[in-house]
């Protein structure tokens, strides 16, 4: 019997890992975990009939990235989008595709690897598409005299958090930033999924030591101060925990606000209220963005000290 037992362990331990290797190997140095790209774009801003530019500018590393100015008739504002770590711009444009109706331009990116971009994606390679983009941001809102606004959902959000908080005061265009369904740093949301399975459960030990920690959004979300920010997030979160928002929120300097969103992972903008609030928040980010709309019953965050009373009721 202790043969048999022996045999047994022995094995599943080889299997464990085995397994363990391979998943570090696959995610040490390339990071490529987070990313699943899509090359085909399924639909186009056309498509709901929405004027657009393609845009396509060269990274430091001679990679071209790919992305679409969504036209409005008379621009307030211009919101750079980052999308999630799936698909690419042509299903994302869900998220956005409104806002220029509502008077804000918009501008989407395909990070390397994605749609027409090229390339393969890593961290922190991806850093570099932004940067690109966003110089040709900078370019495109001083001629047209736009107010700039951030908007990252998911994994974009975790890449907003780290590289627009780490911008030196003279290049921060933006005026407020907005993270919806932000993770709080690579090894959390890596031991989180690892632990949602039997099967990978013991990695949860093992693989989040290989991932890097240098761009955590919770450890450098406090350098956008001054800059104001917006945290959406939904308890019915299936693949961002919500307590992670949380913890991101809470490292976060005021002024900030915090929305209690409903539904799936990032399908936040297809609720009215919340369009209502992101809306509020752009003209005016220094104000509570749920100002003027009735409270919306639902499960409360728990422990988000606050210290200013302007969003202090935000937790629903």
């Amino acid at each position: 019997m202790n043969s048999a037992w022996n045999s047994v362990t022995i094995s599943r331990t080889l299997f464990y890992g085995t397994l363990a290797v391979l998943m570090v190997l696959l995610m040490n140095g390339c990071t490529g975990y987070f990313f699943y790209p899509m090359k085909e774009l399924i639909h186009s801003p056309s498509d709901a009939n929405i004027r657009y530019d393609d845009v396509t500018v060269t990274t430091r590393d001679n990679v071209d990235i790919h992305g679409w100015l969504l036209h409005a008739d008379h621009p307030k504002g211009i919101v750079f989008f980052l999308h999630g770590n799936a698909e690419n711009i042509s299903t994302h444009i869900a998220s956005v595709y409104w806002l220029p109706e509502q008077g804000y331009e918009v501008l989407l990116m395909d990070y390397r690897g994605y749609g027409q971009s090229q390339g393969s994606p890593a961290i922190p390679d991806v850093f570099l598409d932004v940067e690109a983009m966003y110089g040709w941001l900078e370019q495109y809102a001083s001629e047209q005299q736009l107010p700039v606004y951030i908007l990252g959902q998911s994994l974009g959000a975790s890449i907003s958090s780290f590289y627009f908080s780490q911008l030196p005061p003279e290049q921060r265009i933006y005026e407020a930033v907005v993270l919806d369904a932000v993770f709080a740093g690579h090894r959390d949301i890596t031991r989180d999924v690892l632990n949602r399975n039997i099967i990978t459960w013991p990695l949860q030990f093992i693989v989040p030591l290989f991932m890097p920690t240098d761009y955590n959004p919770k450890d450098h979300v406090a350098n956008f101060n001054p800059i104001p920010l917006l945290f959406m997030h939904s308890p019915e979160d299936q693949v961002v925990p919500y307590e992670q928002g949380q913890t991101v929120y809470q490292r976060a300097a005021q002024p900030k606000f915090w929305v209690t969103s409903h539904g799936p992972h990032i399908a936040t903008f297809g609720h009215p209220r919340y369009r209502r609030i992101l809306l509020n928040f752009l003209e005016n980010p220094q104000q509570d963005p749920q100002r003027d709309l009735a409270p919306l019953n639902g499960p409360s965050p728990t422990d988000l000290s606050q210290t200013d009373s302007s969003s202090s009721h935000n937790q629903k």
